[in-house]
């Protein structure tokens, strides 16, 4: 057996390193959860597997599908799902100001109730917030990492310029994907940015301490979170979003094994093992879900992909589990 951050050397040395199925598979089935990393900080293995696959792209090699439609619809529309209109999820926002919600892509087209959820609390705790609805774009995670470095790029400037524009000073992300890409990928790309990153949990945290989010509705259930990989293991945002946990009234939280900086993976694999090796996640999944379901019956996470993901396989496996967002309930805590 051969270690991924090996074989990324072995292909990196060998311009003629067979370029096969089998190889697409055994790179692309790395969810990118950079568990490895933590691991073996020193050589950080991930790094190295996330660029061999824009070596392969250069040396000719194909993309697994759907990625080649992904990429070309995020660099032709600006959104993962191919749509040319998207859905309406709140009404009558600015598309200007210092605090700017960006929702990305899965909480547009499949998760609108998180973004009403996020919308109504910050409105609530006296933040006046600004939105670019149709005209928000993805942020590019996938292409970024998927080897289709390019595409990256071009949706940071893209983003970057609009936020601008805008008159923004501070991005709100609830989306852990989101969060990691504009908060650490845009930085490596344009260098120091005029706008501060930040996650609803911080957020939320904060606003709690400061007494402008009051949680006055007891949610009576045993609790337990999922620590997403992009925001626990990559940018270490994992106390805050238990501070808020534990600051509803009624909320018993209990730990999933693993769990905070070496919590296991949702599966979804930055979206895109998800997309071209379903049943391989579907593994993945179901292992955190059990995992989870040995805590509790509600698994709050703090990322709409991780929610949208595990949400759509707990009611595909059956279990057992109510599956939240983080500013769902925290939403349903303060009564709206």
């Amino acid at each position: 057996a051969v270690a991924r951050g090996d074989l990324a050397s072995d292909i990196y040395d060998d311009e003629d390193y067979p370029i096969t199925d089998g190889l697409m598979r055994v790179l692309y089935t790395c969810t990118g959860c950079g568990m490895c990393s933590e691991i073996c900080f020193r050589n950080r293995p991930l790094t190295a597997n996330l660029a061999i696959r824009e070596v392969l792209l250069k040396r000719g090699a194909k993309l697994p599908d759907p990625l080649p439609r992904i990429d070309a619809d995020v660099d032709r529309l600006g959104n993962i799902f191919g749509a040319k209109k998207l859905p309406k999820s709140v009404e009558d926002l600015p598309n200007t100001g210092e605090d700017l919600y960006f929702a990305g892509c899965v909480a547009r087209h499949q998760k609108p109730e998180s973004i009403r959820a996020t919308v109504a609390i910050l409105q609530k705790a006296g933040i006046d917030i600004a939105y670019l609805a149709d005209e928000e774009k993805c942020c590019g995670l996938i292409p970024g990492n998927d080897g289709n470095t390019a595409i990256l790029e071009n949706q940071a400037a893209k983003n970057i310029e609009a936020f601008k524009e805008a008159g923004v000073k501070r991005v709100i992300v609830s989306c852990a994907h989101c969060y990691k890409t504009l908060k650490v990928d845009y930085q490596l790309i344009a260098g120091e940015l005029p706008f501060e990153v930040v996650h609803v949990a911080e957020l939320f945290s904060k606003l709690i301490d400061e007494k402008r989010i009051h949680l006055t509705e007891p949610v009576k259930r045993k609790i337990t979170y999922h620590d997403p990989c992009f925001l626990g293991r990559y940018c270490y945002v994992l106390e805050e979003p238990r501070n808020v946990l534990k600051s509803i009234p009624g909320v018993e939280l209990i730990e999933t094994e693993p769990s905070g900086k070496w919590s296991h993976c949702c599966g979804s694999g930055m979206k895109i093992t998800s997309a071209c090796y379903p049943e391989f996640t579907a593994a993945v999944t179901k292992k955190r879900l059990e995992q989870c379901k040995q805590a509790a019956n509600t698994v709050v996470t703090a990322c709409t992909t991780c929610y949208q993901h595990m949400d759509r396989a707990a009611r595909k496996e059956d279990m057992d589990l109510e599956i939240y967002d983080l500013p769902i309930l925290v939403a349903k805590a303060m009564g709206l």
